[in-house]
């Protein structure tokens, strides 16, 4: 037996092994955003100093899917300023800083949240309802790395395959565990990457219930230790974030659809995006459109518009 003709076989084996694993992580494609191309229309668009301008009317290119409206988030960019279009409110921008970042969606009453969790050795907290950075003895979950802990008194489950829209009440059967790590993703070894799992959780406590849907650990470079949900009350529960003015504030910028479907910006949808009380655009302006969908940039025909 040639063994020098083994040991080269087996080298030329690992080196080829290790090329394929290389090009998986490196060509790695996330599953999150959308194909769909916006179509931008200004043929209605009005420019004067009135404040409830028509400003576009939006819809999709051809083979396009239905986006649900909490994972949207839709700006204009004027002069260097960032506005953003929703259905009511829009994060308050002097809040998107620190280790708790929550960003309103277009439908005015989702946040997606990202968390901070680069700290191996000690833990962000979260307060889920006010959607703050909080302490040790104020908090909902605390976060380090992959670890994710619940405080003592929250009931909760996971409903797994689930659709965020689809949890509209609180399940029946809760676990009041809280002592073991959330175990809320699995682990991808042909590509180093954590992947949240496929579902919905619920968590309650003290009257107040959420869903809670980890679509993410990474964040918009691509950086591990973000993990980053999107968050919602359940029912009529109370959201005290949502009225708080250091965190929401009014959408300058308006959309409206005759569409009775709140839950989706249907494929073949046309909508309108309006001001709203404000006058964004008097005269000739540049309007720089940027739309994220579940935290992915989306295709725009025409990004940039000069209007009037």
């Amino acid at each position: 037996m040639n063994w020098k003709k083994l040991a080269a076989a087996a080298a030329i084996t690992v080196v080829v092994a290790a090329a394929v694993w290389t090009y998986l992580i490196t060509t790695y494609e996330s599953e999150l955003g959308t194909s769909n191309v916006i179509l931008v229309d200004t043929e209605s668009t009005i420019s004067d100093n009135r404040q409830d301008n028509l400003l576009f009317e939006l819809s999709f290119d051809d083979d396009a899917e239905d986006l649900a409206w909490p994972s949207l988030e839709i700006n204009l960019i004027i002069e260097e300023t960032k506005y953003g279009c929703s259905f009511g409110a829009q994060s308050n921008s002097a809040s998107l800083d620190g280790k708790v970042v929550p960003k309103l969606g277009a439908d005015g009453s989702t946040f997606t949240t990202e968390i901070d969790a680069t700290d191996s050795e000690s833990y962000t907290h979260f307060d889920l309802p006010g959607q703050l950075e909080s302490n040790i003895t104020g908090y909902w979950m605390k976060f380090s790395s992959t670890d994710i802990y619940l405080s003592e008194g929250i009931s909760w489950t996971f409903i797994e395959g689930a659709e965020l829209s689809e949890v509209n009440e609180v399940p029946e059967d809760l676990s009041n565990e809280t002592s073991e790590r959330l175990e809320w993703y699995t682990y991808d070894m042909s590509v180093h990457r954590v992947n949240p799992n496929d579902g919905v959780y619920v968590f309650v406590k003290d009257e107040l219930a959420f869903k809670v849907n980890f679509l993410t650990y990474y964040n918009e470079q691509d950086e591990n230790r973000y993990p980053t949900m999107q968050i919602a009350a359940i029912g009529e529960s109370d959201f005290p974030a949502l009225n708080d003015p250091d965190l929401v504030v009014p959408s300058p910028c308006k959309i409206v659809s005759d569409d009775i479907d709140n839950d989706y910006w249907n494929a073949n949808e046309t909508i309108q995006l309006f001001e709203n009380q404000i006058n964004l655009c008097n005269g000739p302006c540049s309007i720089k459109i940027v739309v994220y969908y579940e935290t992915i940039d989306v295709e725009i025909n025409e990004r940039e518009l000069l209007i009037g």
